[in-house]
């Protein structure tokens, strides 16, 4: 008797894990210690992790109660498995998992459970996948197949602004923040994972190719995910030209101990930012030149 086929998303996962060791994750599980689903998370019925636990560890953290700060690290954590695990599945196979609320358990580290860390931070309950209908797996029952690339890409644009939409309104209401601020994050994550990701899959992917994605997936008409903060900008070191974000939000490194603010952090002037990130990709290019001499 043949072994039955892998599920497909559990194969786009794993091209995705190979591709990137800092993208991982799961189809089913999330049922273990540590592990919450959104509704619990935010509906305040976890016993495992709650939100005024997420919220005290980066109070800690980060050394301060500004609410406005706090949200928007409470935030960032809980978004970066989602986004990024959800964008490159869209980008790796053109496949977009099931990302409602009542699919998806993550975890959210509340600081006690930090050993017990798993590989992957993000797990999808079920295998519903969106896909176009070309795709190896179109007949697999999982399988929601939609007409073309256009309407792929606005379905995992509906998703990320249905579920966060959700969280940032709760989050907001808890802490008393402003909602509009929140959703700079998310456009933040979304644009930053575009533009590594799309470089990553291929080296000679240029500023207008990730643009074009860009404007597609982050700049429809009313969607909150719409801003003009954000951009993509490049620089050039010898003949090797890499593209970067514009950033609109801050991760908060440097309000920990021992941090400062990262190279491309908004705090700092433009010409400071890209000479930092100008040097990064000197030592970048070197390195390679030693590793892989022509």
């Amino acid at each position: 008797m043949q072994p039955l086929p892998e599920h497909p998303l559990r194969q786009t996962f794993a091209r995705i894990g190979h591709m990137n060791r800092y993208i991982q994750a799961r189809l089913g599980g999330g049922d273990e210690a540590g592990w919450v689903a959104p509704v619990d998370l935010f509906t305040f019925t976890s016993e495992a992790v709650s939100l005024q636990r997420l919220i005290y560890g980066a109070q800690k953290r980060l050394r301060t109660e500004a609410k406005n700060i706090i949200a928007g690290a409470v935030l960032q954590e809980y978004q970066w498995p989602l986004l990024v695990s959800a964008i490159a599945s869209f980008l790796v196979d053109r496949r977009v998992p099931d990302m409602g609320l009542q699919n998806v358990r993550l975890w959210l580290s509340s600081g006690e459970n930090a050993a017990q860390k798993p590989h992957e931070l993000i797990a999808y309950c079920s295998g519903r996948f969106a896909a176009l209908p070309d795709d190896p797996a179109a007949e697999h029952p999982d399988a929601w197949i939609v007409p073309d690339l256009k309407a792929l890409r606005a379905h995992l644009r509906m998703s990320i602004e249905a579920h966060m939409g959700w969280v940032i309104q709760r989050l907001s209401r808890y802490l008393c923040c402003n909602e509009r601020g929140l959703w700079f994050y998310v456009t933040d994550r979304c644009a930053g994972t575009l533009c590594w990701l799309m470089q990553q899959q291929d080296s000679s992917t240029d500023l207008q190719q990730i643009q074009e994605e860009f404007n597609e997936l982050l700049k429809a008409p009313g969607s909150p995910l719409h801003n003009k903060k954000v951009g993509l900008f490049t620089l050039t070191y010898k003949n090797h030209t890499q593209v970067f974000l514009n950033r609109a939000t801050c991760c908060f490194w440097y309000r920990t101990e021992g941090g400062d603010y990262c190279a491309n952090c908004p705090h700092r002037t433009q010409a400071d930012r890209h000479e930092r990130l100008l040097q990064s990709m000197v030592v970048e290019c070197e390195k390679s030149h030693r590793t892989h001499p022509s």
